[in-house]
């Protein structure tokens, strides 16, 4: 589920943002090239980094995008003349990204600035020496926004961009990853099963979904409900304090969950609901039978009681006028409305030890804002290179909102919610044809990202979907991963499916970490816990 929204993730936020345009703030208005952005440090006289004041640079600049920019584009002038730049923007397709970049950089052409989508790709280029070392005391210096901002939001996370101890590039963040997965339960299940507090622990939990197997909580005089599917299984395996796919600090090193002992436990509740008919005989095929990934069809059509499949805002209410992402809030009140309305949201169950954990992104998503080797010999064009990027994404909401969707009061403006809403037919191809749209600078801080999405982050905090959360905290590929992984990951899944359906008996755990381990397992135990180590320094 996990992979599966991932790869779902740019779809999502590029429909959040023209669907849902939420937001709160004012754009700035255009000012004039004076070489320094308003908020940044002047350097000191005589300083070699220093950006000359009178000197237009020319920046080659590649992010990706779906719609060739127009080099003379509005928003595209509109920072070249309020930076003092002049942007050579590559015109490289989002789907063709990484092969294209290859190919030009293995015929020697690099740009300035680039746009790095994953952390193999990170660190391929910089041993192929393709990207220029950028040293903590200019980043500090000509991005102070940008560092201070992501420092704030995730402690440690330029280290996460370091290579041999040196930094390389410059880490986004993902907002929606403040949040963890969705917990939610049919309102009106409970309450017919004579439930009136959302269950909160592991019992609790147990109580409810055999209620609601057993008690018809649908009140059509038929047995024909489940308590839970596939994607709540996970918060199963949280309430013994792990997640199986993802590596975990225990006791100052990184353990892979699904081979720790607890899951074991786990394992042990799901094969007794299993058996028992509390879990949807279906959960193999998943929640999901078609179309928008993120609708969970088995709760939408009142087969269980409680799902964690999409994320959060894909079962928010309605919030304001024009809100559209809510797409299985949508879909359950078409089906039943009353359903739709006493939704409820929990949290992931406690276990008996206290712990709890819902699958949650890490923020950190492997991709960077990086800068052409050839700048190492030009460090004053690296220091405006650094500078433009501040200014644009990191010194304000205004900056921000310009750099995203354009002029302010031509190509959007704050409807009656104070949220930025897009004007006279503007849409994403236009803006990126302008250079809107994440084309001059794909950092997107969780900071602003929060102002814009203002009503929808309120929601989840609200509803404590940052609390109780599991992140995955190994945030790079490992060496033997291409080795290994795969068939490891097969060996979990075929396991775990075994044991949860009674094909194999629990004891069955035992000999799966065993191979596990001799299978590989043991070698990317090792590598992981080398690459947190040099993280940790």
């Amino acid at each position: 589920m996990v992979a599966q929204t991932k790869r779902s993730r740019s779809a999502v936020l590029a429909a959040a943002v023209l669907a849902a345009a939420v937001a709160l703030a004012a754009c700035g208005s255009k000012g004039g090239g004076t070489g320094e952005p308003s908020g940044t440090a002047v350097p000191p006289a005589g300083d070699p980094t220093a950006p000359k004041t009178d000197k237009t640079y020319k920046l080659s600049w590649v992010t990706g995008q779906s719609t060739p920019v127009d080099p003379d584009g509005e928003i595209v002038k509109y920072w070249e003349d309020k930076l003092n730049v002049d942007f050579d923007i590559w015109n490289v397709d989002a789907n063709s990204y990484n092969e294209v970049l290859n190919l030009k950089f293995a015929s020697g052409e690099i740009p300035d600035r680039v746009l790095v989508r994953d952390f193999a790709s990170f660190q391929k280029y910089v041993n192929q020496d393709v990207l220029a070392e950028i040293p903590l005391d200019m980043l500090k210096k000509y991005a102070p926004n940008l560092y201070n901002k992501t420092e704030k939001e995730f402690p440690k996370a330029f280290d996460y961009a370091k290579v041999n101890g040196k930094i390389y590039g410059i880490p986004t963040l993902v907002f929606y990853d403040r949040f963890h997965v969705p917990v939610v339960w049919r309102g009106d299940w409970l309450q017919n099963v004579g439930i009136t507090k959302t269950p909160e622990t592991l019992q609790e939990f147990e109580t409810a979904l055999y209620k609601f197997v057993n008690e018809d909580p649908d009140k059509n005089g038929k047995k024909d409900t489940y308590g839970l599917s596939k994607s709540s299984m996970d918060l199963i395996y949280g309430a013994f304090g792990y997640q199986p796919k993802y590596w975990t600090q225990k006791d100052g090193k990184l353990v892979y969950g699904g081979v720790q002992p607890e899951m074991k436990e786990a394992l042990a509740v799901l094969n007794k609901w299993y058996k028992d008919g509390i879990i949807d005989p279906e959960f193999v095929s998943g929640e999901n039978k078609g179309g928008y990934w993120a609708l969970s069809h088995a709760f939408i059509n009142g087969r269980i009681g409680l799902t964690s499949h999409g994320y959060y805002y894909h079962w928010k209410p309605l919030l304001f006028e024009g809100d559209s992402a809510s797409h299985d809030y949508l879909e359950v009140k078409k089906v039943n409305p009353q359903a739709a309305d006493q939704l409820v949201y929990g949290l992931p169950a406690k276990g008996p030890q206290g712990n709890m954990g819902a699958p949650q992104g890490s923020m950190l998503n492997g991709i960077f804002i990086a800068f052409g080797k050839q700048l190492e010999k030009e460090p004053d064009k690296l220091a405006k290179a650094l500078q433009v990027s501040d200014a644009i994404s990191g010194e304000s909401y205004e900056n921000y909102l310009t750099g995203k969707f354009g002029i302010k009061g031509k190509h959007w403006d704050f409807n009656d919610k104070q949220l930025p809403v897009l004007k006279n037919n503007i849409n994403t191809e236009q803006l990126e044809k302008m250079g809107g749209n994440s084309v001059l600078e794909s950092i997107e801080l969780p900071e602003f990202s929060a102002m814009r999405n203002k009503l929808s982050a309120e929601w989840a905090t609200a509803n404590k979907l940052d609390q109780g959360g599991i992140r995955n905290e190994l945030l790079a590929p490992l060496p033997s991963e291409a080795k290994f992984g795969t068939e490891l990951e097969k060996l979990l899944d075929q396991t775990y499916l075994s044991i949860i359906m009674g094909d194999k008996p629990i004891s069955a755990f035992d000999e799966f970490v065993q191979k596990w381990r001799s299978g590989g397992g043991a070698q990317l135990e090792k590598e992981a816990n080398e690459w947190f180590a040099a993280i940790a320094k």
